[in-house]
């Protein structure tokens, strides 16, 4: 289950509706059921072993509709498109349905390096446009700028982020410790923060880094492996591999910048994250980052095409507490408005309640 998805939860467990979860998991043999909350139900079910069309168009669209047939829901809310939307094939019983649109699977596949991963994303992308309900949430603005299909109902409502992050404390003063986090691919771009820091070594301004996050694609990996090499890095940065909510929380509490250097995003979750952890977040600026972050009021947005922009960017930030206390503050404020796991609980019962209000004939 994602972590977009288990925030939610964490919001819905506080509001007086019921949630019966259906989440499938290619790892487990037999059903896995847990009380999250007095009102919320996850029912971890065996995905198959065969390749996810097939799981979900034979096997899983049955499942969703004996679920449907046992817990008779009001909504039917996909987390997630793609593949799972082969699960609505055989109809839900002339239910409500929506799905969450967290990517754009054409424009993703056009960032993978290997045949194999843009298949996989082409073929989402196809299930997406021909499945996909009338009723969709969109993360961000620029995901719904490119989505091309119109629909009727469409609204935008961000992923939540874990109360957690809200209460880590505050460093006082900046030790010049960056922290880059997700798969490490094209896309992501390490590479572009890898030569930043080649030239502010050279200039003499000292960062160390944390990865948080492992490779996707083996020969990205081997010219990753190889630039820090080549040009004597591995003292200034850590590899930890994927990590758990828990020590993301552990290893942002120690760090003073989050570094995005993606060549496309729609509203990644970890600059949310890292900005209600009170974390300076020093971000390329495209897809829909820029609705998350207002230059050098909150954070700070470069051109990926001026490769002097994120220089000197972090030479203005280099022991520089005054400067980072200023940004964090301001970060962690937006974000508690907007993201925070009540206020897009709120947000998604309310177009619940609208879209039921719809079916029923009111006009809203």
């Amino acid at each position: 289950m994602s972590s977009a998805l288990s925030n939610l939860l964490y919001g819905f467990s506080h509001s007086d509706i019921t949630v019966t979860v259906v989440s499938f998991n290619r790892n487990i043999k037999k059903l896995i059921v847990i009380n999250y909350s007095p009102n919320i139900e996850i029912n971890y079910v065996p995905e198959g072993k065969f390749p996810h069309v097939f799981n979900f168009l034979f096997k899983g669209s049955f499942v969703i509709k004996k679920y449907i047939r046992q817990f008779n829901p009001d909504i039917v809310h996909y987390a997630m498109s793609g593949y799972i939307l082969l699960t609505k094939v055989f109809g839900l019983s002339g239910k409500v349905y929506l799905v969450t649109v967290h990517g754009i699977a054409f424009l993703e596949a056009k960032q993978k390096k290997e045949l194999k991963q843009k298949l996989v994303c082409y073929t989402n992308g196809i299930v997406e446009k021909l499945l996909c309900p009338k009723n969709i949430i969109h993360i961000s603005k620029y995901s719904l700028s490119l989505f091309n299909k119109k629909k009727d109902n469409i609204t935008i409502i961000p992923n939540a982020i874990h109360p957690g992050y809200f209460k880590l404390p505050l460093k006082i003063v900046t030790n010049n410790k960056l922290v880059f986090v997700g798969g490490i691919d094209a896309n992501k771009n390490i590479l572009y923060l890898l030569k930043t820091l080649k030239v502010l070594v050279q200039k003499k301004f000292l960062f160390s880094l944390d990865v948080l996050g492992d490779y996707i694609d083996a020969a990205y990996k081997q010219e990753v492996l190889s630039f820090i090499q080549e040009n004597k890095l591995e003292k200034y940065i850590t590899f930890h591999g994927w990590v758990n909510q828990q020590r993301l929380q552990q290893v942002l509490t120690q760090s003073d910048i989050l570094i995005v250097c993606s060549k496309q995003e729609t509203l990644p979750m970890v600059i949310a994250e890292a900005m209600s952890a009170g974390k300076v977040v020093v971000s390329s600026s495209v897809g829909g980052i820029p609705e998350m972050i207002t230059h050098e009021s909150d954070g700070f947005l470069y051109d990926l095409a001026n490769v002097e922009s994120l220089v000197c960017t972090l030479e203005r930030l280099h022991n520089n507490s005054k400067l980072v206390q200023q940004i964090q503050s301001g970060a962690r404020e937006k974000v508690l408005v907007k993201y925070s796991s009540k206020h897009v609980a709120e947000k998604t019962i309310s177009w619940y309640s609208s879209l039921l209000l719809a079916k029923a004939g009111y006009k809203s």
